[in-house]
């Protein structure tokens, strides 16, 4: 009988010890608002892409990449100033992040300079 005393007290005690220590993990968790915070992107969703401005369709400008290769759909469109760069066709230094998937960027900077797109004309 003492034995199986030992092992119930034994089994008691590990109880007891993963309880308190479930008790902590979730004590040590932040505790959730109502409100979610807005969308950040990180760090790897950030590009710098060296390129071109180019136009497809009717509405649709893309950067046509040379650092990093590949074509970036442009999320957030300012029609005004990609049609002049388009027309210099010079390279430019776009900096954004990415979207919806990594071939459409929402661009932040265009040679260092703040960008902002017009917002009637954002692709979805």
């Amino acid at each position: 009988m003492g034995g199986t005393k030992r092992i119930l007290v034994a089994m008691l005690a590990l109880v007891l010890a993963i309880g308190l220590s479930a008790a902590i993990c979730v004590a040590q968790q932040p505790a959730a608002t109502g409100k979610s915070a807005p969308a950040k992107p990180e760090a790897k969703d950030r590009l710098m892409i060296k390129g071109k401005i180019g136009r497809m369709g009717s509405a649709q400008y893309y950067v046509q990449g040379e650092e990093p290769p590949g074509e970036y759909l442009i999320v957030n469109p300012n029609a005004k100033q990609l049609q002049g760069l388009m027309k210099r066709g010079k390279t430019v230094k776009v900096e954004g992040h990415t979207t919806v998937s990594a071939d459409r960027i929402f661009i932040e900077k265009i040679d260092g300079k703040s960008y902002r797109g017009d917002a009637k004309s954002a692709v979805q």
